[in-house]
């Protein structure tokens, strides 16, 4: 048996790829015959649905990039994030505070390139207050929001310098300029600076006691050009990188630092208002849904349906390898916008209990690595100067697994791989499409 899967192995990697080519085999004892067939004539739709609502924030799941900001265009609508953050003590309690004075405070966090798009030269107002709700539960979800003070106590106008590094006074060695990495920093107004100062010592004496009094920080942004900036709040970043909440202070004629750090439950809400936009159009109209585009997008946007009306044919097969092959376009002559298509795409189902999952072999691919060695969904430039992607998703376990399963369907929902990370969309070819039309690949046994 173990030979025989070698030989099936083998047989597959020698495959040709015209339509419908049976390949024997007839190198095993016996002179056995083994017909492997491979064909792409598989009646493939597609059509945009609405997002699923995702989670922000899950214990022990160590998120890292966090969207700020709001892209708006005719194609896709409206869609905003604000980031919410709690503080935490990066290295202890503090010992005192009393007779000091503010001289100034700053919110520090770490740019994550992956957070970026849209237009590059975009200018940010952000903007930070007060929550006065707690973030609570093991899961967050992207829906969920909470009460804050309208008062701003910090706020920031700029263009991100994600590449480039900064050079800042040193606030306790006079005349010293440190350099440091590519990062937000946004002023908070004195006011707030010493507030923190003047609190009672209750405040200070655990984590939870510090959450009671602040509850946490909201970061929202908007920009004078369609755009959205990713924030780096990992643990690795929150527990030993860039970010922090800095007071600068002085204690009679001595300047002191004291550096408050970000507790791991940092959530985010999204925002999506397809009103007036192209996609709109394609959710109303269901006759015309999916014949030349589908949308699909992160955060928690528009994901993409596929379904196979003609897959039946080879359920009394065994599905050697299954491929689905769609194409995707962006604008290669828009300049100074990041507008790739999503960068890693998974595929989820709706399982026996009626619960979104991811397919068997997404599943498979979420802990050996690459992930996308197992799965695909990484698109390929194929056309550089029309801009066409290729992504090829593997669906060899998935259909196998319905084939055993009678009241499974063999539909399959396109999504990004941790879209809450993710603000790029992409815009695919739909089933009407003549030259990229989405195509199913399979090779299988005929027994």
């Amino acid at each position: 048996m173990y030979r025989l899967l070698l030989i099936f192995t083998f047989a597959i990697t020698l495959l040709g790829v015209s339509c419908n080519d049976p390949i024997t085999i007839t190198d095993i004892p016996g002179q056995v015959e083994i017909p492997i067939l491979y064909t792409d004539t598989f009646s493939v739709n597609a059509r945009t649905i609405e997002g699923e609502i995702t989670s922000t924030y899950d214990l022990g799941v160590n998120y890292s990039t966090y969207l700020l900001g709001e892209l708006d265009d005719p194609i896709f609508g409206k869609s905003t994030s604000k980031t919410y953050i709690e503080l935490d003590f990066r290295s202890g309690t503090p010992s005192n505070f009393e007779g000091t004075t503010i001289d100034s405070a700053v919110l520090i966090i770490g740019y994550d390139n992956l957070g970026f798009y849209g237009d590059t030269t975009a200018r940010y107002d952000i903007e930070v207050r007060r929550m006065i709700q707690q973030l609570e539960g093991d899961t967050i979800e992207s829906n969920q929001v909470w009460a804050t003070d309208p008062t701003i106590i910090g706020s920031r106008s700029l263009i991100p310098s994600r590449y480039d590094s900064l050079e800042i006074l040193n606030h306790v060695e006079e005349g010293v300029i440190d350099t440091v990495g590519p990062q937000l920093r946004i002023p908070l107004t004195n006011t707030f600076g010493q507030m923190l100062l003047d609190a009672d010592e209750e405040n200070y004496l655990s984590r939870e006691s510090l959450l009671e009094f602040i509850n946490g920080l909201e970061l929202s942004a908007t920009s004078d050009k369609s755009a959205m900036m990713g924030l780096d709040l990992g643990d690795a970043a929150n527990f030993s990188g860039i970010n922090r909440l800095r007071l600068y202070y002085s204690e009679v004629d001595t300047a002191e630092i004291f550096d408050f750090s970000f507790t791991s439950r940092t959530a985010s809400t999204f925002e999506h208002d397809v009103t007036g936009s192209e996609v709109a159009n394609y959710l109303a109209n269901e006759n015309h849904n999916g014949n030349d585009k589908v949308f699909v997008q992160g955060m928690s946007g528009v994901e993409v349906e596929f379904s196979f009306p003609t897959i039946e044919e080879v359920r009394e097969r065994i599905i050697n390898r299954a491929e689905l092959v769609y194409y995707s376009v962006s604008d290669p002559n828009e300049v100074d916008i990041i507008n790739a298509p999503i960068d890693l795409a998974t595929l989820t189902y709706i399982n026996d209990d009626e619960v979104r999952t991811l397919t068997t072999d997404a599943s498979l691919g979420v802990n050996p690595g690459p992930y996308s060695t197992i799965l695909g969904g990484t698109p390929v430039l194929v056309d550089e100067e029309n801009g066409i992607y290729q992504t090829t998703v593997n669906l060899t376990s998935q259909f196998n697994t319905v084939f055993n399963r009678d009241f499974l369907t063999s539909n399959v929902i396109l999504t990004p791989l941790q879209r809450s990370e993710r603000s790029s969309r992409s815009i695919i070819f739909g089933s009407g499409d003549t030259q990229y039309k989405p195509v199913l690949k399979i090779t299988y046994t005929d027994i």
